[in-house]
């Protein structure tokens, strides 16, 4: 199936990693897909996956912020500007300057950690950077452990963060919450969403990045929250499975090969 073409751009900022198909590279491929434009403005340079060590990092600080400059002296728009991995700070600071200036609608994946801890590769200052850009984004979508870093565990269950933030006029979308034998993603709009699906004991490297980005186009199509999050649902489902079936030993997701497969079944 043959989809138009977006003629609004999306600003991807987020991390280049040299080994490992994920972050912002993944990201991109997939918006490109659902036929958006993007620019991709790396935070950092990366060797390797965070699960992995040790790793190299390099600060793009300057980089991403002359560019910003730049991307404004041409008077860029953007329909959403999507952040994933910040390294300090300063980037922080810039990135929310540059939407608060043009009004921009930016979605935050608050890049932490899993499994109830921080990543190894990762200090605590994390949490104080994506704690100050969530103040600026209208979406935030952290898996449950990050969200329970937003709120400094202060929360004994998902469902008074999710309320935490809805008070605060921000709709989280926490994309992996147990209970007992169910997994769902958690959200609210003015009622919970809760969006069951099947558990599979296999890992994949950059299955959040693709969550934020098929969500995202979906999202920004649309505007139902809770439709986006059953469609991204349903495709995540899809593409998971599809990989297992090519290499089920793959640690990354070979969405090329997959979206080649499944475009003429994909409906935006």
């Amino acid at each position: 199936m043959k989809k138009s073409k977006n003629t609004e751009r999306i600003l991807l900022i987020g991390d280049f990693l040299s080994s490992g198909y994920m972050g912002g590279s993944l990201c991109r491929d997939v918006l490109n897909f659902y036929s958006y434009d993007v620019d991709f403005l790396p935070s950092a340079l990366i060797s390797n996956q965070f699960s992995q060590s040790p790793i190299e990092i390099f600060d793009s600080s300057e980089y991403l912020k002359n560019t910003l400059e730049v991307y404004k002296k041409q008077n860029r728009k953007y329909k959403a500007v999507l952040v994933g991995f910040v390294l300090n700070l300063k980037q922080a600071k810039i990135i929310c300057d540059f939407v608060k200036e043009n009004d921009f609608f930016m979605v935050l994946d608050p890049i932490m950690g899993d499994s109830g801890k921080i990543y190894n590769s990762l200090d605590k200052g994390i949490v104080e950077i994506y704690k100050y850009m969530a103040d600026f984004a209208k979406i935030i979508i952290p898996n449950l452990t990050e969200a329970n870093l937003l709120t400094d565990n202060k929360f004994t269950s998902p469902h008074p963060i999710v309320d935490f933030f809805e008070k605060k006029d921000k709709n989280l979308v926490i994309t992996s919450v147990e209970d007992k034998n169910r997994h769902f993603i958690l959200s609210k709009d003015k009622e919970y969403i809760e969006e069951e699906y099947i558990y599979l004991n296999k890992s994949f490297g950059g299955s959040g990045d693709l969550f934020d980005s098929i969500f995202l186009a979906y999202f920004l199509e649309n505007k139902d929250l809770k439709q986006s999050i059953k469609k991204t649902r349903d495709m995540i489902s899809r593409v998971l499975n599809y990989q297992i079936k090519l290499d089920y030993q793959a640690s990354d997701i070979n969405i090329f090969e997959i979206f080649k497969n499944l475009e003429s079944k994909v409906v935006v």
